[in-house]
């Protein structure tokens, strides 16, 4: 991709978003939202990309997703929140529902897809991610919709995607790899 040319959106701040997900923007480092998109790409990507079929199988407990259904959630939530972005950016005054996290797993395919299928899923994803950003501009990213019944601000869209990857990978790292 070329230099980014994206206007600098400054973080979430109270009123932007439920304040659940602070907790995903927090992990997000004090960088342009925009390159630390594109450059998360690529780390995520790759290291997919070096999952075994093995690794991606695991579960660390009875009843929880195997690492390749957390990727793959990662990837539904990516799809969901940047659909959510594209919206309230347009100005759609709908209210944009919930989504049941655990029925997306259950009803997916991601527990038999290869680990380079998956990497490669998610690069085409996250680009889409920053593509649309990159066409947003600053009055766009200010507009406020309703999802989930609770005021969101497009703009806190990318913190928040970010900070889901980081969050879940961290998990994979103590939960899942830590393991196998």
């Amino acid at each position: 991709m070329n230099q980014l040319t994206v206007p600098t959106y400054g973080r979430p701040a109270e009123g932007d978003c439920d304040p659940y997900y602070f907790q995903y923007t927090d992990l997000v480092p004090d960088v342009d939202i925009a390159t630390f998109l594109h450059t998360q790409r690529d780390w995520y990507g790759d290291w997919i990309e070096g999952l075994t079929p093995e690794q991606c199988k695991y579960r660390y407990a009875e009843g929880k997703w195997s690492l390749a259904e957390m990727i793959g959630h990662v990837m539904d939530t990516e799809r969901i929140f940047a659909y959510r972005m594209l919206c309230i950016s347009r100005n759609d005054q709908n209210r944009f529902p919930g989504f049941d996290q655990d029925a997306y797993a259950r009803y997916s395919a991601y527990d038999s897809v290869k680990p380079l299928d998956l990497a490669n899923e998610w690069r085409a994803i996250r680009s889409s991610t920053v593509y649309l950003l990159r066409h947003t501009t600053p009055e766009m990213a200010s507009r406020m919709g309703i999802a989930n019944e609770i005021p969101v601000r497009a703009s806190a869209f990318p913190f928040i995607m970010a900070g889901h990857v980081v969050h879940h990978y961290r998990i994979a790292q103590e939960r899942y790899l830590s393991n196998v």
